[in-house]
């Protein structure tokens, strides 16, 4: 039933707050694993069930690395368990970011302008891309909003896509890593009140993403293609040995090796070329956002921030107090953590694709050409219709046979009780099995008894001998030429039958048997001869 009633007779989610509960699973595909975060949604609380890593199959010449994403999806998914929606994270290094104010508050009316503004931006043409937004800063008393604008072109998409496609997982949302990651930054005490300029960095093996924030506002994100793998590459020419010999002694010792010092030395300079790009940016940051002022805050995620002597090295070189980006100050009313789900600076971007944020509940570069037609929900709620319209029809004719019946029941009860009345009072009506039958014999019985009774009774009619000696004393035969030929009496009724000698007689004759009380009726007469009905009027004392 709850099936049925989810996304057809109700919303699944009114803003952030879910009615229903669902498990939403964020994916953020790296260069040699898969990372991937189980969240259970239900009401205004956000529950973090499971994150877990698939290590992806070393390349090789025969398999094309999408099948080796697409194995490794797989396998991730089957340790999962049962998902509702499916939320994937594409790196910003293919994403152009723009920020613009715009004079409106509502995002319906910014996505009807926002490609015409975004156009003259993009190194492409505006029909190769997906643009999306996610509204900064709003602005009510100049009715405008601060937006970031993203814009990828669309091979990315569906190249990305076609990664899930092979696996067989339907993606629901596509988001961005660091837009995802400011959307939990933004939901946490401890960091949406830092004022001044803040950055917050993701240092992977192949790139640094740095996100910098204006009093809690997301002003730029850029990307620079270095990470460490680029450190230890560096580091192995300047030692003359190889990358993994390096990576392993970065993993072991970190940036301090003091019993080591020429790779102590080259590492750091390795380092050292990292923080000049990253302390670069803050420099063109500082200058186009903080007036010069500089950034106060730095908060660090990634594989980078796992490296022993990372924060101190880097710390040093920008001047300025880091730290690494930590669950803190939570409510645990809204957010939940289970104690087997371990959450590292290396799955927060995973993490925060799948916890609600006003800031990202509209935002998803999967727009509607990438989708394939699902008329699932259309089907559903057409066949909800028509047994919604059948059930209604079955109703009506079940309430009204119930009521018929109900109805033919009393009916029948009714004439039982009405017959057996009549039975009680005509004794002829014994035999009659139905009513209607058993009033028309009463109906001839009581005509019958009305009959003799008229005849022989003295106390509702006068006699014949009274309405004899009446048509006597009324006519004057002499004056009118009356001549009587038949007189009858029948019921209460008498017919006088003769002729008079004109129609002047016949109007005499009428008006003389008209005013007599013992006639209540004198039937009008056009001919000299004539048979004429008189109606009898019943006795003052019967009236009485």
């Amino acid at each position: 039933m709850i099936p049925l009633i989810k996304g057809v007779f109700l919303p699944e989610r009114i803003n952030t707050y879910y009615i229903f509960s669902k498990y939403v699973v964020g994916v953020v595909i790296g260069k040699t694993s898969i990372i991937a975060t189980k969240t259970r949604l239900q009401g205004n609380k956000t529950t973090l069930e499971l994150s877990i890593e698939e290590k992806i199959d070393l390349p090789n010449n025969e398999e094309p690395e999408s099948e080796r994403i697409a194995r490794a999806l797989k396998s991730l998914f089957s340790k999962i368990g049962k998902y509702d929606e499916v939320v994937t994270v594409l790196p910003s290094s293919l994403i152009i970011f723009k920020e613009l104010r715009l004079p409106f508050l509502q995002r319906d009316k910014i996505d009807l302008v926002i490609g015409f503004e975004i156009e003259p931006l993009l190194p492409f043409p505006l029909r190769d891309a997906v643009v999306d937004f996610v509204i900064t800063r709003q602005i009510p008393q100049d009715n405008s909003s601060e937006i970031l604008v993203t814009a990828v072109q669309k091979q990315h998409i569906v190249e990305h896509l076609t990664l899930f496609e092979l696996a067989n997982i339907k993606v629901d949302t596509i988001t961005v890593d660091m837009i995802s990651l400011y959307s939990l930054y933004a939901t946490l005490p401890a960091y949406s009140a830092l004022q001044g300029g803040a950055a917050l960095i993701d240092i992977g093996l192949y790139t640094t993403r740095i996100a910098l924030i204006v009093n809690s506002q997301l002003k730029m994100i850029r990307t620079l293609p270095k990470g460490f793998i680029a450190l230890t590459k560096k580091a192995a020419q300047d030692l003359n040995t190889t990358p993994n010999d390096v990576m392993e002694k970065l993993i072991r010792f970190g940036l301090e090796a003091p019993e080591q010092p020429d790779y102590e030395k080259a590492i750091q300079s390795a380092a050292n070329s990292l923080w000049d790009d990253i302390l670069f940016t803050f420099t063109s940051f500082s200058s186009q956002f903080l007036n010069r002022s500089p950034i106060s805050h730095v908060i660090v995620l990634g594989e980078g921030s796992l490296i022993k002597g990372f924060l101190t090295s880097f710390s040093q070189k920008i001047q300025i107090p880091c730290q690494e980006f930590q669950l803190t100050d939570i409510d645990t009313k809204k957010l939940e953590i289970k104690k087997d789900c371990i959450i590292t600076p290396t799955n927060l971007i995973s993490v925060s694709a799948t916890i609600p944020s006003s800031i990202t509940l509209e935002y998803n570069l999967e727009h509607a050409e990438f989708v394939k037609p699902n008329n699932k929900l259309l089907i559903t709620q057409l066949v909800i219709l028509i047994l919604l319209t059948i059930g209604l029809f079955t109703s009506l004719i079940t309430h009204y046979s119930l009521q018929k019946s109900i109805l033919n029941t009393e009916m029948q009860s009714s004439e039982q009780e009405a017959l057996k009345a009549l039975k009680s009072t005509f004794k002829a009506l014994e035999d009659e099995k139905k009513l209607i039958d058993a009033i028309d014999t009463a109906e001839q019985e009581v005509a019958k008894q009305q009959e003799t009774w008229f005849a022989f009774s003295n106390q509702s009619r006068g006699s014949f001998l009274q309405y004899l000696l009446e048509l006597t004393s009324r006519i004057d035969a002499k004056s009118t030429g009356f001549e009587i030929e038949q007189l009858s009496f029948s019921g209460n009724e008498l017919v006088l039958k003769g002729r008079v000698k004109d129609f002047d007689a016949l109007k005499v004759l009428e008006k003389e048997l008209g005013q007599s009380p013992l006639f209540s009726y004198i039937e009008p007469q056009e001919n000299l001869q004539f048979t004429m009905k008189i109606t009898l009027a019943r006795n003052s004392d019967d009236n009485s």
